[in-house]
């Protein structure tokens, strides 16, 4: 009996300590998809501001656009205004670092066509400012 709960016991730890190795063995590039695929989006810019590669600069471009559609596409209807300023500072973001990301243009443009349709609302004011410095028309 105390040999099969010492094989038990030691079994745990290996199986512990090889999900431990395959962790550390990760690349830079799965560890921010396992980070964002869990929505833990501020973890992975953490992960990401360890780095100034050329690779990171990508990856920061990419959890910035993911964020974006996750606050939009996820809301709370009820929080749907605070989501989709958010949401617009995300893909801001993005055209910090790639001013010729399509995606996050066409993401844009779609959330101010949903203002556009209601006559009294506008994104934030600090939103509006920054959306005006990359040209778009509101």
């Amino acid at each position: 009996m105390k040999k099969v709960l010492l094989a038990i016991t030691l079994l745990g730890f290996m199986t512990a300590c090889s999900q431990s190795d395959d962790k550390t063995q990760m690349t830079l590039d799965q560890q921010v998809d396992q980070l964002v695929t869990e929505a833990k989006f501020d973890e992975a810019m953490e992960l990401l501001d360890e780095t100034s590669s050329e690779e990171a600069l990508k990856l920061r471009e990419d959890v910035h656009l993911r964020h974006g559609i996750y606050l939009i596409y996820n809301a709370d209807p009820s929080q749907m205004r605070e989501n989709a300023n958010n949401a617009l500072r995300e893909f801001i973001a993005v055209l910090e670092l790639n001013p010729d990301n399509e995606k996050a243009r066409a993401e844009i443009e779609q959330i101010l066509g949903i203002y556009r349709s209601f006559p009294d609302r506008q994104p934030a004011e600090d939103v509006l400012e920054q959306l005006r410095d990359f040209g778009f028309q509101i």
